[in-house]
């Protein structure tokens, strides 16, 4: 199953009323568009992405699991920044096996 698609599933599964149902799949759902990929298999992010991104001619492409992310280097930087000071704080325990 796509992404978007067991993303759709699982927001499908909470109740109707709940109050954070509206704003989460406005933020997973309203602005989703397939993107393109140009002849050599390259995908072709719209213009407004990288507007709204910051990202003019470099990029970093960030794995995220199942999934990546793109960003503008240093709005990268700086957020790596702040997610090692929140585990640093938070100390997670991650159980592996």
């Amino acid at each position: 199953m796509a992404r978007m698609e067991q993303l759709a599933a699982a927001t499908d599964k909470m109740g109707v009323f709940d109050s954070g149902l509206d704003d989460l799949t406005a933020m997973l759902f309203a602005d989703a568009r397939p993107l393109a990929f140009d002849v050599a298999g390259r995908i072709v992010v719209p213009a407004d992405m990288l507007r709204h991104a910051g990202i003019t001619d470099r990029a970093v492409f960030v794995g995220r699991g199942n999934s990546f992310q793109i960003w503008e280097p240093a709005a990268f930087r700086a957020a790596q920044e702040r997610s090692l000071r929140n585990l640093r704080a938070a100390r997670p325990d991650i159980k592996i096996g």
